[in-house]
C-alpha cells in the first residue's frame, strides 16, 4: 500500500478512450495521514488513543494542581483561559 499516491481515471466507453491522472503527495502527507490514523493499523491506533488519554489526564491534573497553589492558581487560570480564547478564535478563523 502506497500512501502518498492517488490515481483516477476516466474512460470514454463508446470511444474506448481513456484517461488517467497521478498525483504524488509526499511526505506531509504520509505525516497526515499517521496523524489521522488513516491507513495505518490496528497498532498505530491504539497509540494514538493512549497518547490521547494520556494527554487529557496529564492536563486535568495540571488543572487540579493548579486549584492548590494559591501564588499561580489566578496567573494559571488567566493563561488557561487565554489559550482556550486564541484556539477558539484561530479555529474560527481557518477552519472552513
Amino acid at each position: 500500500m502506497n500512501v502518498n499516491n492517488q490515481a483516477d481515471s476516466f474512460i470514454d466507453r463508446e470511444t474506448g478512450k481513456y484517461e488517467l491522472t497521478t498525483t504524488r503527495f509526499g511526505a506531509v502527507a504520509v505525516i497526515n495521514d499517521l496523524h489521522k490514523g488513516r491507513d495505518s493499523g490496528k497498532a498505530w491506533s491504539w497509540i494514538i488513543d493512549i497518547s490521547a488519554v494520556l494527554m487529557t489526564l496529564v492536563s486535568i491534573s495540571g488543572i487540579i494542581l493548579i486549584c492548590f497553589i494559591k501564588k499561580k492558581r489566578l496567573s494559571g487560570f488567566i493563561i488557561a483561559a487565554v489559550g482556550t480564547i486564541a484556539c477558539y478564535l484561530i479555529y474560527k478563523l481557518f477552519v472552513p
